[in-house]
């Protein structure tokens, strides 16, 4: 069980992390085409809108209620395709209706998002024009993420690990062979294309596991199956509405320029890329694999199962977001300085960046083990008290982010955020235990105690390395990470630590 777990899980993790790779040449080509040009903000804007109900309708729906239900039938693929079918005759309406609304409402939703373009009548207008061409884009990739869920469900996690590539890949393409030529429309011309691709590529190896695709609407609005999702769905709606509350709140606060500081901004959003990079490779690869066999287990009674898979899972994350958050919270300003430092950012943007995001470092974990938590009540069918508990975070983070701002200026908003996400995972945490009884950890507090130490002298050594280095700032980096990693797989083998044994016995099977 657990080989297939970690093996599924660098899978995920792979294609995350070219994704990840092709979106910075994506975001380095279009600064370069398009700097910060009137045409690109309205892009920005357009393209926001519906990526707003895209985390609702599509990953929203995906994560929390298709793919936990989808994977108790792992062993019935007639009735799993059965609701698979259901599943996209209802949505092909509900996006259909959601697409032609956004498109009617365009202009209104614009000068909500984007009061400031009302003054810029070609702007606004032009935001109004990519708005309703992207909205599009929602209606394609809802249906993905459907099709998604089942092959998640049937454990095929290769391609929906690539899939996401396409988006990038499509505006590479175009901006590289056309933006000179239809500056104005290339990108959102991109994005159907994109979302064309990302709805067709994984229906094609969905039909090779044997999926016919039957649409009958009124037939899905009986499917038991079906209205639990629905059931499950509306408070995971109300979690997402707390997501963008939150983020919308560290917006207001970062925009206090005379509190926190000229460009605080800008720099909690150049901070938050590095903090989603190990969230996107580590958390969202192992909570998304884990749910489909902890939603098995739920289904089956295997609670013994499920208890030892969630350990297994949170392991994992502390072995592999323990040493970063030491290696961030050592040399945060030497990060942002190799990454970002360059033309207009300068030592002000340097110094204000690298505070962000050492205090959000100190979050880092509890960011990650609450998504492992949250799947975990997912796979429970249990969608409303995650709703809850990030309702009382978000409370929580307004007020400790209210207080220290004043001292820490935008190292206090994002240390709120931290203190934030420590409450809710230990909120979290505390309802799992109430919920599934007492988990035996085994030797997760040695195992812990091991790597927090390994990190530490990681953390000591980096800072020291970095101090006495005489080369250029890139090279410094490079030998210092190279070091790193080094001292810790072999420190790791010292100690005895697991994970690093799993490698080990890995390697050797490959030979």
């Amino acid at each position: 069980m657990l080989k297939k777990v970690i093996k599924n899980t660098y899978i995920l993790g792979l294609g995350t992390l070219s994704s990840r790779v092709l979106g910075f040449i994506r975001d380095v080509l279009i600064a370069n085409f398009f700097g910060t040009a009137g045409v690109l903000e309205a892009f920005i804007v357009s393209f926001r809108l519906p990526n707003i109900f895209r985390s609702i309708f599509a990953e929203g729906f995906s994560d929390s209620v298709a793919t936990p239900i989808l994977s108790e039938y792992q062993d019935n693929k007639e009735r799993m395709f059965e609701i698979g079918n259901h599943l996209i005759s209802l949505f092909v309406v509900i996006l259909f209706v959601a697409t032609i609304l956004g498109i009617i409402f365009a202009e209104f939703l614009v000068a909500i998002i984007a009061p400031g373009f009302l003054a810029e009548s070609f702007k606004f207008n032009l935001a109004v024009s990519f708005t309703r061409v992207t909205f599009s884009y929602l209606f394609f990739i809802g249906l993905s993420a459907n099709i998604i869920s089942l092959l998640y469900s049937l454990k095929k996690f290769f391609i929906p690990a690539i899939n996401p590539i396409f988006l990038n890949i499509s505006f590479i393409i175009g901006i590289i062979f056309f933006s000179r030529s239809h500056e104005s429309y290339v990108l959102v011309v991109c994005v159907l294309i994109a979302g064309l691709v990302q709805l067709i590529f994984p229906f094609v190896f969905l039909k090779r596991e044997g999926f016919i695709l039957k649409f009958n609407f009124f037939k899905s609005l009986k499917d038991n199956d079906v209205i639990r999702m629905l059931k499950l769905f509306i408070p995971r709606v109300w979690a997402s509405i707390v997501y963008h509350l939150s983020v919308f709140v560290d917006t207001i606060f970062s925009s206090l320029v005379s509190i926190v500081g000229q460009g605080a901004l800008a720099s909690v959003y150049y901070a938050n890329r590095l903090i989603q990079l190990p969230f996107a490779l580590i958390a969202l690869s192992i909570s998304r694999v884990a749910i489909v066999d902890l939603s098995s287990y739920h289904h089956k009674g295997n609670m013994d199962d499920f208890k030892r898979l969630f350990v297994f899972s949170l392991q994992n994350i502390i072995f592999f977001i323990i040493p970063l958050v030491s290696f961030f919270l050592f040399a945060s300003k030497d990060i942002i300085d190799v990454i970002f430092t360059r033309g207009k950012f300068d030592i002000n943007s340097l110094n204000m960046t690298a505070s962000v995001l050492f205090f959000y470092s100190f979050g880092l974990f509890f960011f990650c083990g609450i998504k492992l938590l949250v799947n975990s009540f997912y796979a429970l069918k249990e969608t409303a008290l995650p709703a809850r508990t990030a309702t009382i975070s978000l409370v929580v983070n307004v007020i400790l982010s209210a207080i220290l701002m004043f001292p820490l200026k935008i190292g206090g908003v994002a240390l709120g955020s931290s203190l934030a996400a420590a409450f809710n995972f230990s909120l979290l945490y505390y309802w799992l235990i109430k919920r599934i009884g007492k988990i035996d950890f085994q030797n997760t507090k040695t195992q812990f105690l091991k790597i927090l130490f390994l990190s530490i002298i990681i953390g000591i050594t980096a800072r020291i390395l970095l101090n006495s280095l005489l080369f250029g700032k890139y090279l410094n980096m490079l030998i210092v990470v190279i070091s790193l990693l080094g001292i810790f797989i072999v420190g790791g083998y010292i100690l005895g630590i697991k994970q690093i044994n799993y490698l080990k016995k890995w390697t050797l099977e490959r030979k």
